[in-house]
């Protein structure tokens, strides 16, 4: 039990510095201090800083997370499924771009799945306060093109678009993000360019799934007919 409070002593800390002085100032040192341990306390718990500072960065994910799970649990249709929890990324997204950045595009992502695991080991109660399949399913994935996919494949199961269509929309919505997050590093901090920037960022994403679907439905309406 001491070394797992320890731990959480230490998860706290350091969400305490990223929600305090930023992602960029994070260091060793200055969470250690926070915590009242020395440095070396940090590499013997979690093996490096950006271990920590991932699981750390799940707490800054609270609110997303449960805005993810009311959308899941009360839409049915993956479209707007999609289109919402974009939405609701994008808006926390801006809002602390470093952290998502990092998180699902940076060096977190390499460890996403084992520091999930470890962080529902300190905190298991929060993971039994969740009651959606889709939530387990993202969660535990990294990769935002794949939980994009996951949702467009329904969509292509219904007939709605094609599979290549799903797999084209989940890669361009990625890789829009990412660009868009990577532009905002510098002056994510203030709100009105925080806001901007996550309206400017969906309307490009609402427009690809838009565009695709109509495609579709151009295609089905110009295909010769059958008698």
């Amino acid at each position: 039990m001491a070394a797992e409070d320890t731990k959480k002593k230490l998860v706290e800390a350091a969400y305490k510095v990223l929600i305090e002085e930023g992602f960029e100032n994070i260091k060793a040192r200055n969470v250690a201090k926070k915590a009242g341990y020395a440095a070396t306390a940090i590499y013997k718990h979690f093996g490096s800083l950006n271990f920590l500072i991932t699981l750390a960065s799940f707490k800054i994910l609270d609110e997303y997370n449960q805005k993810s799970i009311e959308i899941s649990t009360t839409v049915t249709d993956p479209i707007q499924m999609s289109k919402l929890s974009w939405r609701y990324f994008l808006f926390y997204a801006f809002k602390n771009v470093p952290v998502f950045e990092n998180l699902f595009w940076g060096k977190a992502r390499g460890i996403f799945e084992e520091a999930v695991l470890e962080y529902f080991q300190l905190y298991p109660e929060e993971i039994r306060n969740q009651t959606s399949t889709f939530f387990y399913l993202a969660y535990f994935n990294s990769s935002i093109e794949e939980r994009d996919f996951m949702l467009f494949r329904r969509a292509a199961n219904e007939g709605r678009l094609t599979l290549d269509d799903a797999a084209y929309i989940s890669r361009v919505n990625s890789l829009v993000t990412h660009a868009a997050l990577r532009e905002h590093m510098e002056d994510y901090k203030d709100p009105a360019v925080a806001k901007r920037a996550a309206e400017d960022c969906y309307k490009i994403i609402e427009k690809t799934i838009d565009k695709c679907l109509i495609d579709r439905a151009a295609d089905e309406k110009d295909a010769p007919v059958r008698g």
